[in-house]
């Protein structure tokens, strides 16, 4: 495998002096060598570093919870609508009896009164 070599314009001395004393700190042996792990870590990570990888990765996890949630959210509901529509009848139907036992108990103390 051949070896290229890049060359970086227009570095500013700010940044390069950060970049030296990053390398110095974290005892590389070279500058350059420095720079090779960095272009590394940035091939391995598609461009973003590991703490932007695992934040995407969550992202998405908590995007797909998301759709989850919302898709059982929507079955709730649908299930509540049910529910509620099986009250309404339910009360309907409750409240047709009671008044049909009243009409019945009333039929019944005139036939009562009426016999006595």
């Amino acid at each position: 495998m051949s070896c290229k070599e890049i060359r970086v314009r227009n570095v500013s001395e700010e940044i390069f002096i950060q970049l030296k004393m990053i390398s110095d700190k974290y005892g590389y042996t070279s500058f350059n060598q420095f720079m090779l792990d960095q272009l590394q870590l940035i091939a391995v990570n598609d461009g973003l570093n590991a703490y932007q990888n695992k934040f995407v990765e969550t992202l998405n996890e908590i995007k797909l919870n998301q759709k989850k949630i919302i898709e059982q959210q929507l079955k709730n509901e649908v299930a509540m609508v049910g529910l509620d529509a099986k009250q309404d009848l339910i009360k309907d139907l409750t409240l047709d009896w009671l008044s049909f036992m009243d009409d019945v108990d009333a039929l019944a103390a005139e036939r009562s009164a009426g016999g006595e």
